[in-house]
């Protein structure tokens, strides 16, 4: 029986490749970690870190204490942090597991260097979220506290190169290190900050998005290789005559007698409702306009331009592709691309091309 479940299409290859560019734009005292955090945004954490790991990648960071035991089952020797800290699991957990919790607080660090527990130590610069302050930063160390693994933070305009925001958050985080041991290792950039500059990179970067494929800073062209193809099929084709309307509440009308295309994918799958009449996708080569609210399991698409040889039911639609980045669905719905990624990665048919060599230490 056919699927009319959209495929959510993931290219391992191009995971590595991408690695490799983040690699080549560094120093090569700068160690390069990859964020498979959130599923590896939604495109299968067990099935990205191995690939990553045959690339040459050695330390990964997650979101919580599940996702690192899920990682610490795929590859045994890999260095892993958790960002949400020492919140979830017990501390016997990180010591059996080698795991090493990313700590944003003084009780979080008071936690670790009691339990004599590797961390990662992250300072607020300026992001306004999670993070020790200069303050908080400052007293901690009167208690002696253990020497942190790597110290972090994370920069809030990486990618818009220009913004002051950055130099400030460089400059804060340069002085709050100066009151750490010489030797701890530094982190601040992601993957955008990446093209900041040299004096961003500190020891470490911590590489997300750009894995994956998204170019966060808009450079033309992108260094990245497209790496997910979103596709759903087309069910069914029906003719509306000038002026009919087309879908809930009638916010297409037809200006001319329109052939439709009924495509398989809908807000349940992660296509956002706001795309209504705002985004084209791709069909037989051409791009093809979305047209009238997108529904919960179906959308439509206008195929009037398309050669009735070319429009048959059951050839599929392609609403993220080589040529369709996520940055151009993510810019109609009105968001940014990572949450395309993990909402359309995560409802949709994962489908992988190249798969890695087998097991992994």
């Amino acid at each position: 029986m056919q699927s009319y479940k959209p495929v959510f299409s993931v290219d391992l290859r191009a995971i590595q490749a991408n690695f490799t560019v983040v690699r080549s734009l560094l120093s090569p005292a700068v160690a390069v970690s990859a964020v498979v955090k959130s599923d590896a945004y939604g495109l299968g954490l067990e099935r990205v870190v191995g690939p990553l790991w045959e690339a040459g990648c050695r330390s990964f960071f997650v979101a919580s204490m599940e996702e690192a035991i899920r990682l610490r089952r795929r590859l045994a020797r890999a260095d892993i942090a958790i960002l949400e800290g020492l919140r979830n699991g017990s501390l016997e957990a990180y010591r059996e597991r080698r795991l090493t919790p990313v700590c944003s607080t003084p009780a979080e660090v008071a936690a670790a260097t009691l339990a004599a527990i590797p961390y990662v130590l992250n300072l607020e610069t300026g992001f306004g979220r999670l993070g020790l302050r200069f303050d908080e930063l400052r007293s901690l160390l009167h208690t002696n506290p253990r020497v942190p693994e790597l110290v972090m933070s994370h920069l809030a305009c990486a990618d818009d190169t220009g913004n002051s925001r950055n130099r400030l958050q460089k400059d804060r985080f340069v002085g709050m290190c100066a009151l750490l041991a010489p030797s701890t290792p530094r982190s601040l950039a992601a993957s955008a900050g990446v093209f900041l500059g040299a004096d961003y990179h500190f020891d470490r970067v911590r590489t997300g998005s750009a894995l994956y494929g998204l170019n966060n800073t808009g450079l033309e062209p992108s260094p990245f290789k497209p790496v997910v193809r979103l596709s759903a099929r087309l069910i069914d084709i029906r003719h509306v005559q000038r002026g009919e309307a087309v879908g809930y509440m009638g916010t297409f009308l037809a200006d001319r007698p329109t052939v439709l295309g009924i495509v398989a994918i809908g807000y349940r799958h992660g296509l956002a409702w706001q795309v209504a009449n705002r985004l084209s996708a791709e069909f037989a080569g051409r791009s093809v306009p979305v047209i009238g609210r997108v529904s919960m399991e179906y959308c439509a698409i206008d195929l009037t331009d398309i050669p009735a040889r070319l429009a048959r039911i059951g050839a599929f639609v392609d609403f993220i592709s080589a040529t369709a980045p996520p940055e151009n669905l993510a810019r109609a719905a009105a968001t940014v691309a990572q949450e395309i990624l993990i909402r359309t990665g995560g409802a949709c048919a994962r489908r992988y091309r190249f798969a890695p060599s087998g097991q992994h230490p």
